[in-house]
């Protein structure tokens, strides 16, 4: 860890869980649209493709609105911490939901998914864990 440690880690953790949020909300924005308009219309993975590249740039921008809650000097751990924590109110957010819709049994009026879809679901999770490295306040 750098100067800091777990110390310039928690630094990063309101950020992360902003990031988080607004990830997730963004995400539960574009999915529909992207469930109930665009994959009957032009297929499950086109759409994911459309998704996927709203979703990059929306997380662009919604990183850089929470990195405004980033210390004026944060370095690497601070950033660290914000990307776990987004990524962590992410995951425990669509596992929520998921299993929301699988109690409700709305999970089952929809297709599987490929794997090349989950695999742009994949990308965009990890980009969302990038770009706290990368964006600036």
């Amino acid at each position: 860890m750098g100067r800091g440690g777990m110390n310039g880690i928690a630094r990063g953790l309101p950020a992360g869980l902003l990031y988080g949020a607004l990830a997730f909300l963004a995400g539960a924005v574009l999915g529909p649209i992207r469930e109930l308009l665009l994959a009957p219309a032009i297929g499950g993975l086109p759409a994911a493709l459309v998704d996927g590249a709203a979703m990059a740039v929306a997380l662009f921008l919604l990183a850089r609105i929470a990195a405004r809650r980033l210390p004026a000097d944060a370095g690497r751990d601070p950033r660290a911490g914000m990307a776990g924590a987004g990524v962590l109110v992410v995951l425990l957010a669509e596992l929520a939901l998921g299993a929301a819709l699988e109690a409700s049994g709305l999970s089952l009026q929809r297709a599987v998914r490929s794997g090349w879809e989950q695999a742009v679901g994949l990308l965009l999770l990890a980009w969302l864990a990038a770009l706290p490295f990368r964006v600036r306040r």
